[in-house]
């Protein structure tokens, strides 16, 4: 996160957060901050350790100064200027911003292990709109509490659309089968062989509990979202797009009815989604 001490020339100093009291200097993107580290060194280990770093003979305290600046690499100067801002917010308890700007703030603080922060940014961030598998790969990412993310599931559960090919690949194998599986545990509720995902005398408390029942607790350990390179793999090649929409089709698909009395009705879903897909 930190580098070595940064060249003066060519930099400029932040027109909001280059603050006369500061006590020491960052230099993000070519930009001076100069804050203050009670906020960094009251909440954050991770900085806790980069203050606590040992000083070279003869050399001033990195940080100390602007020729000394703690360079931050992993964020841009526009982003950390939004982080400092909950500091410094002249509103006091009163926070007005964007849903993009919570977002950032939420990684920052997820990153650099700002508990304080990114409770006030979750809590910023549930009175915003936010699409729902969007929502629930924020949250993924940033490890939110799982209390939090078993509602989202339900939603998604038990909305009357199908997830797309593009919300599958997102949300990654793991929670695509289970919200699979919800979905047909859901249809399983209906007598009048209806496919909607709420029948007749299905509400939203059984919803929770088949949500809460197929993840098993464990609401923050699928997987929330892929990289290119995490797109699954079939024998040893990456996944095209006609394959993910296939799989997807037949993951929707209702299943006609057998005579046999499958005690495992979850590992014959299991096969036939084909999770040797890696």
């Amino acid at each position: 996160m930190s580098g070595s001490s940064p060249k003066l020339a060519g930099l400029r100093r932040h027109e909001v957060y280059y603050l006369k009291g500061g006590d020491v200097y960052f230099l993000v993107d070519e930009c001076l901050f100069r804050v203050h580290r009670y906020f960094f060194e009251r909440e954050s280990s991770k900085f806790r350790q980069m203050f606590s770093g040992p000083t070279s003979p003869g050399k001033e305290p990195e940080g100390s100064s602007p020729g000394s600046a703690f360079k931050l690499s992993d964020i841009t100067a526009e982003d950390f200027a939004h982080f400092v801002w909950v500091f410094y917010n002249p509103r006091h308890s009163l926070y007005d911003a964007s849903t993009a700007v919570w977002v950032a703030i939420l990684r920052t603080a997820h990153n650099w292990l700002f508990p304080e922060v990114k409770a006030l940014t979750i809590r910023e961030l549930e009175r915003k709109p936010i699409n729902l598998v969007d929502r629930i790969i924020l949250y993924h990412e940033c490890k939110v509490d799982p209390s939090l993310l078993v509602p989202l599931y339900a939603k998604l559960c038990s909305r009357d659309e199908p997830l797309s090919t593009e919300e599958s690949i997102r949300l990654g194998v793991e929670t695509t089968v289970r919200i699979f599986q919800a979905r047909e545990r859901l249809r399983s509720f209906s007598f009048d062989g209806l496919k909607s995902p709420l029948p007749n005398g299905v509400d939203q408390a059984n919803v929770m509990q088949v949500v809460e029942e197929v993840w098993g607790g464990d609401t923050n350990g699928a997987s929330g979202g892929w990289e290119h390179s995490r797109v699954p793999r079939r024998r040893g090649k990456r996944m095209d797009l006609r394959t993910a929409r296939s799989i997807h089709d037949d993951l929707d698909r209702p299943q006609p009815k057998t005579q046999d009395d499958d005690p495992d009705p979850d590992g014959e879903f299991c096969r036939r989604v084909g999770l040797a897909l890696f």
